[in-house]
């Protein structure tokens, strides 16, 4: 069904859980909500650990709880755009369920598809990962528009929300404890590595100190592994999946 780009280390996207039930969880995200790291699974070393990562990733944790089936769409070092096209594709399909519940955990800007939509007309490349970020929510209000029977819940991972989304805290302040928001729209994307070398935008060192400073808040984090994009451990899945059903 979703086309995997030629970059990606897996195949397949999507996982469905079936439960006799009148209610679907969906999860959308990249590879904090694929479970990477979880168990002996590595994307990176082309190792997945299906069935120990799909039991402690916090899709599953909520579908149990509300005792619900589950679709899990996610791809490691996925996009916004990309996760939120596959989102649609999804939707549009006659899912036959009463109740439908979608969690979206956006992840950084600039990552591949996303290179598309840098505007470098703007003056700075901070107000250019802010325009990125406001594609998704425009984006994510149309699909609610178009399907008002559906509960979205729209929250980030570890970089931060443009004004005020529905979801109050990062994935990341819910396993800190605590509010981080500084403005962080980019961490390891590969627009950083654009922007190294452009010398027109005066911020871009100011972006860097920025998503140095949020590595070592994920390096800081007790419920997060120290490699890659510092993937969740079980107990930051099992924080995430509380926090999401206190909304629901």
């Amino acid at each position: 069904m979703f086309d995997v780009p030629t970059w990606s280390m897996i195949d397949n996207p999507y996982s469905y859980v079936h439960r006799p039930s009148n209610t679907l969880l969906i999860t959308v995200g990249d590879s904090w909500t694929y479970g990477d790291s979880l168990g002996k699974t590595k994307v990176r070393n082309g190792v997945d650990d299906i069935d120990y990562r799909l039991s402690h990733i916090y899709g599953n944790i909520m579908a149990g709880i509300l005792d619900a089936s589950w679709i899990n769409l996610a791809l490691p070092g996925g996009s916004n755009t990309l996760m939120l096209n596959w989102l649609e594709q999804l939707l549009a399909k006659d899912l036959k369920y009463k109740n439908i519940i979608c969690t979206v955990t956006l992840t950084e800007s600039g990552r591949h598809e996303d290179l598309q939509l840098i505007d470098r007309s703007l003056i700075t490349q901070q107000r250019a990962l802010e325009k990125i970020v406001n594609i998704a929510y425009a984006k994510i209000q149309t699909l609610a528009l178009r399907y008002p029977s559906v509960k979205f819940l729209v929250g980030h991972n570890f970089t931060d929300a443009v004004g005020t989304v529905p979801l109050e805290q990062s994935w990341l302040e819910v396993m800190l404890g605590k509010k981080i928001q500084n403005g962080t729209h980019i961490v390891i994307s590969e627009h950083i590595d654009q922007m190294n070398y452009d010398a027109r935008f005066p911020d871009v060192i100011d972006i860097m100190d920025r998503a140095h400073a949020r590595l070592d808040l994920l390096d800081s984090c007790d419920y997060c592994f120290k490699e890659d994009s510092r993937h969740p451990n079980e107990q930051g899945h099992r924080l995430w999946a509380n926090y999401l059903l206190t909304h629901i």
